[in-house]
């Protein structure tokens, strides 16, 4: 049986499963000299379970005990540069084992000594293992994204065309659905009165997005072009999701991607969990970033809100990022001010402008992403 002797980290949390999800062991001794929060073992607990069948033990030792651990086949892992892993590192001497750490910076498996690579690519995570070691659990998805790729197009061809009047569109959207909203539709098909047929195609906004086919107008008959268009014209903010999201999985840069999900957070000082709602969730090289989107308008208490989210949901290793289809540090200059204050990510409408808005979030992964200046 091949073991590895590792010490428990409670704030970088994926250095306690990067290391045994990557190499090839048997059982995982994660050792500590302290209390630890029963609540970080078990979430390491799962997300090493959900890939790997690995005997995992968590036991508290002093320097005198780690000797008993020690097997032939064993490997020391000091990654973290704890008073534990300095013990760890003399036993480890003593006995004549190969002593290996995970390098934050490379990313990287290396041999201690010489500091050779013994595992190029550390193994990849999923956007649950992420949230479920930050303590959280993701419950549901509140928006399902469309799936048709002629749904798929039509979101795309009117948030383009909306351009720097994206405000516009939303509220012409959210005006076509309060003309629906009392209505039953028939195969995508709704039945309206003369008055609001009237309305509707007398609305600048109608003439101007007629051409992309979203809905027609046939006689007293609004008929969308499918459901999926249907459903999002219900719930306006869905447009820049959709966008975003297939946007970003068209790329393929990106390891996963999630939209619009609600997550749970427990603790054991807290007698209830908390919820919150994460317009999308994008991760790449296990680094995550928690996105939240607004189609109109972003306030302080916006920014403040993905700040916290990120500090509660997330890890060492997230990024807060808001998303506006608006021209933020042209219109807000304080607003974006406050953001690169709080450290939270700007994609605004410059960037759909000129469409760069994947490439943004590339930056944000690769740490190349600057704020303008204002």
């Amino acid at each position: 049986m091949k073991r590895l002797i590792k010490t428990f980290e409670e704030e970088t949390r994926l250095n306690n499963v990067l290391v045994p999800l990557t190499l090839d062991v048997d059982e995982v001794i994660f050792v500590f000299h302290h209390e630890v929060s029963q609540r970080r073992i078990n979430n390491c607990s799962k997300v090493i379970s959900r890939h790997k069948n690995i005997k995992l033990l968590f036991k508290r030792v002093g320097i005198d005990d780690i000797d008993e651990l020690i097997t032939d086949d064993c490997l020391v892992d000091i990654s973290a540069a704890r008073y534990l892993s300095i013990a760890l590192y003399g036993v480890a001497m003593r006995h004549d084992l190969p002593i290996i750490y995970y390098d934050e910076e490379e990313r990287v498996i290396k041999e201690f000594n010489k500091h050779e690579v013994i595992a190029e690519k550390v193994f990849s995570l999923d956007i649950e293992d992420i949230v479920t070691l930050g303590g959280g659990k993701i419950l549901s998805t509140l928006h399902r994204p469309v799936e048709r790729r002629e749904s798929i197009e039509l979101i795309y061809n009117a948030v383009d065309k909306a351009g720097s009047q994206y405000g516009l569109f939303t509220a012409y959207v959210s005006r076509i659905n309060s003309y629906l909203s009392d209505l039953t539709p028939s195969h995508n098909v709704y039945h309206l009165n003369e008055n609001t047929v009237r309305k509707i195609v007398t609305d600048e906004q109608y003439r101007r997005y007629k051409d992309l086919d979203l809905f027609r107008i046939e006689g007293t008959d609004l008929r969308f072009k499918n459901s999926d268009i249907r459903k999002i014209f219900m719930v306006t903010g869905e447009f820049l999701e959709n966008y975003i999201y297939h946007k970003l999985i068209d790329d393929g840069f990106f390891d996963d991607v999630l939209m619009s999900s609600t997550i749970e957070f427990s603790d054991e000082k807290w007698k209830y969990p908390v919820t919150c709602e994460i317009d999308c969730l994008v991760l790449k090289d296990n680094d995550l970033q928690m996105v939240s989107i607004k189609s109109n308008k972003v306030e302080k208490d916006d920014l403040n809100e993905i700040k916290v989210h990120n500090v509660v949901f997330g890890n060492e290793q997230s990024h807060p990022v808001i998303c506006i289809n608006s021209d933020l540090s042209d219109k807000r200059p304080s607003i974006y001010a406050k953001a690169e204050e709080l450290g939270v990510y700007v994609i605004d409408g410059t960037s759909f402008l000129n469409g760069t808005v994947v490439e943004q979030f590339i930056d944000i992964a690769r740490g190349t992403y600057e704020y303008e200046k204002i």
